[in-house]
């Protein structure tokens, strides 16, 4: 059970409760009580629930109530430290040289504003220390991006033809497609392939397997 919001949810008596009675938990159990408190990041948004539950219709106090907040208030903050150390671990920009001429820049998880800068500096700065020719930017573990960093993201392409590096882009799921479409981006002088392999062979490169 997801219970949206900041209030708790509480009933006493499930077999009495009209959003109960009928489930299949409460024939199941005979009876019984539950409370709910949800689980929320310091945004706002929803991670679950924290239930308590009694096989038996049971009085919750308000020392009850307090004790399960304050649980759920904890484990909010865990799941928020969680997911900070998740975004700075992946906040760093892993471009995996294949050859001397080519990169390949797999962009994994959410990209915010911090994240797309530091996409864009620490790419273009590693193409021009290393003199390369082709990179390819692999959005397939992209998870989540706005329209704006999204057309930020696509300007890479201009910026590396600046310094004579010719971006691929791989990997691009039909929503992407959509928010770079959104974004009002000019795509037309990006070369785009649906996956890795294409985009090797379109350089000139070939996968083969040694045997």
């Amino acid at each position: 059970m997801v219970r949206a919001g900041r209030e708790p949810l509480i009933i006493e008596d499930l077999t009495t409760n009209d959003f109960t009675k009928e489930m299949d938990v409460t024939k199941s159990l005979g009876g019984g009580s539950l409370i709910g408190v949800p689980i929320n990041f310091r945004s706002g948004e929803n991670f679950g629930t924290l239930c308590g539950m009694d096989s038996r219709p049971h009085h919750f106090s308000e020392d009850h109530v307090a004790l399960m907040k304050s649980m759920a208030n904890l484990l909010g903050n865990v799941l928020e430290l969680d997911r900070a150390q998740t975004s700075i671990e992946t906040l760093s920009v892993p471009l995996v040289p294949i050859s001397s001429e080519v990169a390949i820049l797999p962009i994994i998880g959410d990209v915010d504003n911090e994240r797309t800068e530091r996409i864009i500096e620490t790419t273009l700065a590693h193409s021009v220390k290393k003199n390369l020719e082709y990179i390819l930017l692999d959005l397939s573990g992209l998870i989540d991006i706005d329209e704006s960093n999204m057309s930020n993201l696509l300007k890479i392409s201009k910026s590396l033809d600046l310094v004579g590096v010719h971006m691929i882009i791989t990997g691009i799921r039909p929503q992407l497609a959509l928010r770079a479409i959104q974004s009002d981006s000019d795509l037309e002088d990006i070369t785009v392939r649906s996956n890795l392999e294409q985009a090797l062979d379109y350089i000139g490169y070939k996968l083969v397997k040694e045997t």
